[in-house]
């Protein structure tokens, strides 16, 4: 069953095209990687999923069903979202934060129920982030917040969890946890999971199938092993890779090459 279907999407601002008929879907229990340039529509995009901005083209389904056919609090129950930064005006604790993944699911007289604080005390422990529960949310480091957004994300139990560049500001030990905890909470729940990243290590190790995007059109799309070759990838970023397969995990590996003169 498909979580998410993109139909022939195009957008702009003014005569400035930003997506043009893209089309692709994500399947239950799938992981899709969206790579592409700066500037080649990948966070648009996903604020096209979100409803933020409203396609000019095309239709966008959530499981069978059209994106304006839902109710906004509704939506929320279904898809969930990281985005890359955010600052809030007020100074929310971080377990504040987190429980705000549930406003979706609850009414002003269930909110904050003993069922509903140990969900969220549970996914605060999965992301490393119960000490810091009682912190002002904007105290925190960029890696701290970016763990915080994923458990929000995680707390409200969306079949379909939308990521813009999820790692970029975690460390090594962060990225390993929070990479363990996505394939975990797939295997467990068979939701969808969709990111936009540069990481073409991430994007190689995590996804199931990868979309490349440029310039607002798709250039290619699926299995990591097959869509990301090195004339792909130079089309794509317009830079020379090298290739190396990891002999334990089987992944491959993409390092840059630099020339100097």
């Amino acid at each position: 069953m498909e979580s998410l279907g993109i139909h022939n999407v195009s957008f702009g601002y003014g005569d400035r095209a930003v997506l043009r008929e893209v089309s692709f879907t994500v399947d239950k229990r799938e992981i899709v990687g969206i790579l592409g340039p700066n500037g080649a529509g990948k966070t648009t995009l996903l604020k096209c999923i979100l409803r933020k901005e409203k396609t000019g083209k095309g239709d966008i389904q959530i499981l069978g069903k059209s994106l304006n056919q839902y109710e906004q609090q509704e939506l929320g129950r279904f898809i969930s979202y990281v985005p890359q930064e955010i600052a809030f005006p007020f100074p929310y604790t971080v377990f504040q934060i987190v429980m705000m993944g549930r406003y979706p699911h609850s009414s002003p007289f269930d909110f904050e129920t003993g069922e509903e604080r140990e969900l969220i005390e549970n996914v605060l422990r999965k992301t490393r982030t119960m000490e810091f529960a009682d912190r002002p949310f904007n105290e925190l480091s960029g890696g701290e917040k970016q763990r915080v957004l994923i458990a929000r994300a995680l707390a409200q139990e969306a079949p379909l969890m939308l990521l813009d560049e999820p790692t970029s500001n975690l460390d090594i030990r962060h990225t390993t946890q929070i990479l363990t905890l996505l394939f975990e909470r797939r295997k467990e729940t068979g939701h969808a999971l969709l990111f936009v990243t540069h990481d073409l290590n991430l994007a190689a190790s995590l996804a199931d199938r990868v979309i490349l995007l440029k310039n607002g059109e798709m250039l290619g799309s699926g299995p990591p092993q097959e869509i990301l070759t090195l004339e792909k990838i130079r089309e794509l970023y317009e830079v020379n890779v090298k290739i190396l397969n990891d002999p334990v995990t089987g992944f491959r590996l993409f390092g840059y090459e630099f020339k100097f003169e």
